[in-house]
């Protein structure tokens, strides 16, 4: 089971940024003006329509894009705002004191069976808790592409949002 405890740092409000390249590296980074400093431009619903994104995908409303330039890459981005009712956080999946499980760590307990050889209804379950902790909050996550608008309809992270969405509003129906 995985529980979230919320801290009082989570209060803070953060932005989230997307970024269309990997970054192996975790820790803070101190950013100045001079190195990330993104613009924004208004833009009309037909620009908007033509390249497949809405502030929300699925919605036909203006959208506002933002430009910046991240080690000498151009990167076009638009907000995707997390919907009425729910909240956005920045998650510590791991700590000294309760460190994430790894892969093999999570197959043995997964695969964990009882002694008495009866099949339970718990069986396949993880029986460990693990506890992740809040470390921010957010309202919105930029999206960016490279160069362009990223593609509501064909682009995986707006789609997992929003599938995400629709699974957490069929879960909380019960």
């Amino acid at each position: 089971m995985i529980s979230i405890k919320k801290t009082a740092s989570s209060e803070t409000p953060s932005k989230a940024n997307i970024l269309p390249c990997r970054i192996k590296y975790t820790g803070p980074a101190s950013s100045s003006r001079q190195l990330w400093n993104p613009t924004t431009q208004p833009a009309t619903t037909a620009s908007t329509a033509a390249a497949g994104v809405t502030a929300n995908p699925g919605d036909n409303a203006e959208v506002e894009t933002h430009t910046s330039y991240f080690r000498g890459r151009k990167l076009v981005g638009t907000k995707l705002a997390v919907p009425d009712g729910y909240q956005g956080f920045v998650l510590d999946a791991g700590s000294a004191s309760n460190p994430p499980l790894t892969g093999n760590q999570k197959r043995e307990i997964l695969y964990q069976g009882d002694d008495d050889g009866e099949e339970d209804e718990e069986d396949g379950d993880i029986q460990g808790k693990v506890e992740w902790t809040t470390k921010a909050s957010f309202e919105e996550i930029m999206v960016w592409g490279h160069e362009v608008l990223v593609d509501g309809t064909q682009d995986g992270v707006v789609k997992g949002v929003e599938e995400w969405m629709v699974m957490a509003k069929i879960l909380n129906g019960y």
